[in-house]
């Protein structure tokens, strides 16, 4: 049976834009952006520069996964993996980086990331309409190497920590991104980040500091604060 008959969702084809790089990039502004459920004919890099993206795709065992994706965010999928991306925000903008499956052979990153500073900052420049055309090759080749590094760093650092208890993974990544020099995400979004709901969040913050996760954020950019004046 042709493969076309075989799909679920619509083919969005990127072979043509890809095939003299191979990577093209694609930038969004759209408000309250929505592309319902599709696949690429090759990896795809999407994150969020402005606002948040909801999105969802099947996993490698066809289960369905979903992600609230904000900046300092960004989810690497393979070829031909069913997704779909919602914005509800008017100001929304996110990027997509379209890449042949050979660039990202050595790299063995993928799903949900969390962007160092370095790899942030790479994609910042990619969106920059002044960037020169000549240049994008060793950007795009050097992020990948920086999200594979990234990765494997933080496969080190997991494996041998314990895990943390929510709220102090929680306390963690708000830490994190201050020093990356990042804004806070929303409550409910850095909640998701760490893969638990805002009102388990709530609990478990209540139990370890006896502060609500507001009440800790105000005490997190407190500390930050005065650690710069000191």
């Amino acid at each position: 049976m042709p493969a076309a008959m075989m799909r679920s969702v619509p083919l969005s084809s990127k072979q043509g834009l890809i095939a003299q790089t191979g990577f093209a990039l694609a930038a969004s502004r759209q408000p309250r952006y929505a592309f319902q459920w599709h696949e690429h004919d090759c990896a795809m890099l999407l994150w969020p520069r402005a606002g948040a993206l909801d999105s969802a795709w099947r996993d490698e065992e066809g289960a369905r996964r979903r992600c609230r994706l904000v900046r300092g965010q960004a989810l690497l999928l393979p070829s031909h993996v069913e997704h779909s991306t919602r914005a509800e925000s008017v100001a929304q903008q996110h990027g997509e980086l379209y890449l042949a499956p050979d660039l990202l052979r050595s790299c063995q990153a993928g799903g949900v990331l969390q962007l160092d500073g370095a790899a942030q900052a790479m994609l910042d420049a990619l969106w920059m309409p002044a960037m020169s055309a000549a240049a994008l090759p060793m950007l795009v080749e050097a992020l990948i190497v920086q999200l594979g590094a990234s990765h494997r760093l933080q496969a080190q650092v997991q494996a041998v920590q314990p895990q943390l208890p929510l709220a102090r993974q929680w306390v963690a990544l708000l830490r994190e991104r201050l020093e990356a020099g990042q804004p806070l995400p929303a409550i409910s979004d850095s909640a998701s980040m760490l893969g638990a709901t805002p009102r388990t969040l709530q609990r478990a913050c209540l139990e370890a500091y006896g502060r609500s996760p507001i009440a800790l954020r105000r005490l997190v950019l407190a500390q930050a604060a005065r650690q710069r004046l000191a």
